[in-house]
């Protein structure tokens, strides 16, 4: 039977309603977003171009400098992810009977709105009736300013962070792990390879692509995590806080949206850079790892 022949076009018009939303969405807003940076644009009056003159006022605030730095603490939430979702995702290869269940606990927060699970968190970390602060002091030890002091308020939301994603980096890794050739394990123990050996010379070099993946995709979260914070800490000084809610703060309560414009474009620059060295060093360790 001959084949109908389609018209040229035909794939594109299957395109283009995703173009279209991605254009609106996506690329509009983006380029929106770089010319407001570009403007005095506040509550009470219209865009006016100023050049880059919010560039040169964020770079002097000594505000941004704190939020930056507070970011990059952030992001030791980062190896801590990767290790547990690994440990766990282990765990379940190994737990075959109760595997179904245990997945299921595990991933439960993935599931959870942020929202609860970071006002249950605060709940917890209270200073006054919170379970932290009660095994410390069963312990013999003082209670800590898990919500009112820094840097105790970054760790409180580096736990709801921590809690909240680890599951679903799990599940990554567990897709990873059942794609290992069950073949190579098993050579290298016939050839008198411990655990740690099959694990470190057979499984991590199989896997390592989703490692590389969970690493930069959790740095690209941490970076730009804003609901453990407003919910968990989000009465404490800005400056003890992440860029994300400085810009919030900037943007929402000051009402300067060009400055804000300014922090969001600058805060793009920086997880971009952070993602291409991230690719660029995973994929050295990994060429290496394999010399």
């Amino acid at each position: 039977m001959a084949r109908r022949s389609h018209h040229p076009l035909a794939p594109y018009a299957f395109l283009l309603p995703a173009m279209l939303v991605l254009g609106v969405f996506f690329v509009g807003s983006t380029a929106a977003v770089g010319w407001f940076s570009l403007t005095r644009y506040t509550a009470f009056e219209g865009p006016q171009f100023v050049g880059v003159h919010n560039y040169e006022r964020v770079l002097t605030m000594e505000r941004f400098w704190r939020c930056v730095l507070n970011s990059f603490t952030y992001l030791a939430v980062t190896p801590a992810i990767v290790v547990l979702s690994l440990l766990a995702a282990m765990t379940l290869e190994a737990c075959v009977r109760a595997r179904r269940w245990l997945s299921l606990l595990l991933f439960l927060p993935v599931v959870t709105p942020t929202i609860v699970g970071a006002f249950a968190w605060r709940l917890i970390l209270s200073e006054d009736s919170g379970v932290f602060n009660a095994a410390l002091a069963w312990a013999g030890f003082g209670p800590v300013p898990w919500l009112t002091q820094h840097p105790w308020t970054l760790v409180s939301a580096m736990l709801v962070t921590l809690w909240k994603g680890f599951g679903f980096y799990m599940m990554v890794f567990s897709a990873a792990l059942l794609a290992v050739p069950a073949e190579l394990k098993e050579a290298a123990a016939i050839d008198g390879a411990t655990r740690a050996s099959v694990f470190r010379h057979v499984t991590l070099p199989a896997i390592w692509p989703s490692v590389a993946l969970v690493f930069v995709v959790s740095s690209i979260s941490a970076l730009k995590v804003f609901e453990e914070l407003y919910v968990t800490v989000g009465g404490t000084p800005i400056e003890s806080q992440t860029i994300v809610p400085l810009l919030y703060r900037v943007a929402f309560e000051e009402g300067q949206y060009g400055l804000a414009s300014a922090i969001g474009v600058l805060l793009f620059l920086v997880i971009l850079a952070f993602s291409l060295i991230n690719s660029r060093v995973s994929t050295a360790l990994r060429k290496g790892g394999r010399h």
